[in-house]
């Protein structure tokens, strides 16, 4: 057993941890370098998020048909407790001349939890499996499907690391965190702000290594 309060790093102490990272290394670069650097990540984010809308919408129509289809598969028929006036001349021979009422189950139940390979194996795969994240988060943030994505992986900050007690048998999972990269509970100036680091970090996966956060270093 594990104590998930010291494994799980919330989405907000997470994108505290990697803006106050990135301010520090600008310290050691020209501006210039960091400017040019947030503008193409800026654009690029724009760009996924032009290029998803097709993708989502499909995913969209397919999700809200499925929904319907299961919805309508759950309805019920109740009687109202009124008289249907039609259906009074066969009182004689039925009882069946009440009112009815086809009842569709409504509410919510379900939600997406997400799973995002750190390890290095994953270095060249990055940018199209970031873009296939957006695309379903996007998705889920449509048609208003709760959802958490974290991604895991081994090496961390400081602040971050926990020691726990542990004897013959237990698995050691002392550097071991999900990190919290996206999360429903963000507001759109926090989603715009992490989807567009998410961008940025995958672009540091293949070759910006220099300012990718110690957190997301490629490892096992």
């Amino acid at each position: 057993k594990v104590n998930l309060e010291q494994i799980l790093v919330d989405h907000k102490d997470l994108h505290e941890y990697i803006s106050e990272y990135w301010k520090t290394q600008e310290i050691d670069r020209s501006s210039k370098y960091w400017g040019q650097l947030y503008e193409e990540v800026d654009n690029q984010y724009k760009k996924y998020k032009t290029q998803s809308q097709k993708e989502v919408n499909y995913l969209v129509k397919e999700f809200e048909l499925r929904k319907n289809a299961d919805q309508l598969k759950r309805a019920t028929v109740a009687k109202t407790g009124e008289l249907n006036m039609n259906r009074l001349y066969s009182y004689k021979f039925t009882e069946d001349i009440f009112k009815k009422v086809s009842v569709v189950p409504q509410g919510q139940s379900h939600g997406l939890v997400m799973f995002l390979d750190w390890s290095g194996s994953m270095a060249k795969h990055f940018s199209n499996t970031i873009k296939q994240l957006l695309n379903l988060v996007l998705f889920c943030k449509k048609v208003n499907i709760p959802y958490e994505v974290y991604t895991f992986t081994n090496p961390g900050a400081e602040e971050f690391r926990f020691t726990q007690r542990r004897k013959s048998g237990d698995l050691l999972v002392d550097n071991f965190k999900l990190l919290n990269v996206l999360s429903s509970r963000m507001n759109a100036q926090q989603f715009t702000k992490a989807a567009a680091a998410m961008v940025c970090l995958s672009r540091g996966a293949d070759n910006y290594h220099a300012h990718t956060p110690p957190m997301f270093a490629m490892n096992g």
